[in-house]
């Protein structure tokens, strides 16, 4: 790809929000964003949840895995920076008649809760939008009891760097809160650093088509251009982007790798 990706720097954080809040409405539309709302019973089987868990639920979203897990536990907070999609969780958790949820607006990386108070951290698609990783899991690993589980799904890039650079340079065209995907491993080897144990990785490929993914992020029609080149010009025989397009009748689809992480803390 050329030299016409995003510049990096500015006021993340007011991104970060404009985008979320932009997507708030989509954000659990299956027709548009089908990546999130499917594999939830892959995070939760995961998670293990058992009846009087105390779940911290890190960037939350709208809280779609802290709901989910919620029926099974005994409370989950969920924790985001954009009030948009927390007026949608709450909203959504009323409707679901879901009591045991408290939806929190902070910073992922600032404890919201006492140290050592949960059995259970997740966050999931969320460590690609940070400028801290790390500092995320941080705050997770030290929120849980001796023997707490941490959940972490997220997107993984190539491990090949050239792959990896492309991939989110096309992210951040889509989406230009996005930072940078975790590589393959990359996230037990932060949990390993945090003194985590590290109990299992899976890795899945997700098939996508591309246009609903462009719509639901809302991508300006002068970044959407450079993403659809980018897949037209692999399947012309050109640069790879690392999401291996391929052409279905009239439609472009693309694959993701996503990575599970599960660990605990001794």
């Amino acid at each position: 790809m050329s030299g016409d990706e995003p510049e990096a720097g500015g006021d993340h954080a007011a991104r970060l929000r404009a985008s979320f809040t932009a997507q708030a409405d989509t954000f659990e539309e299956p027709t548009l964003n089908a990546a999130f709302t499917s594999a939830l019973d892959w995070v939760v089987e995961a998670a293990q949840p058992h009846a009087g868990d105390q779940c911290l639920d890190l960037a939350s979203g709208t809280g779609l895995v802290g709901r989910a897990l919620a029926p099974q536990i005994a409370h989950v907070t969920c924790v985001d920076s954009t009030p948009a999609m927390l007026a949608r969780g709450r909203a959504a958790a009323a409707a679901e008649g879901l009591t045991n949820i408290t939806f929190v607006l902070g910073d992922a990386t600032i404890p919201v809760v006492p140290a050592g108070s949960v059995d259970l951290g997740v966050t999931r698609f969320s460590l690609h939008h940070v400028p801290d990783p790390l500092a995320v899991l941080r705050t997770m690993v030290e929120a849980c009891r001796p023997g707490g589980r941490v959940v972490v799904h997220d997107l993984a890039s190539s491990t090949d760097p050239t792959l990896a650079a492309r991939q989110d340079a096309i992210e951040t065209w889509r989406d230009d809160s996005h930072l940078r995907t975790p590589v393959l491993g990359e996230v037990a080897a932060w949990l390993r650093d945090l003194g985590a144990v590290v109990d299992r990785t899976d890795q899945r490929t997700y098939e996508r088509p591309l246009e609903p993914w462009l719509a639901q992020s809302l991508t300006p029609p002068d970044r959407a251009v450079h993403v659809r080149q980018a897949f037209a010009d692999e399947l012309a025989g050109g640069e790879p982007t690392g999401f291996a397009p391929t052409q279905r009748d009239d439609d472009v689809w693309f694959t993701q790798t996503w990575e599970l992480t599960v660990a605990h803390r001794p």
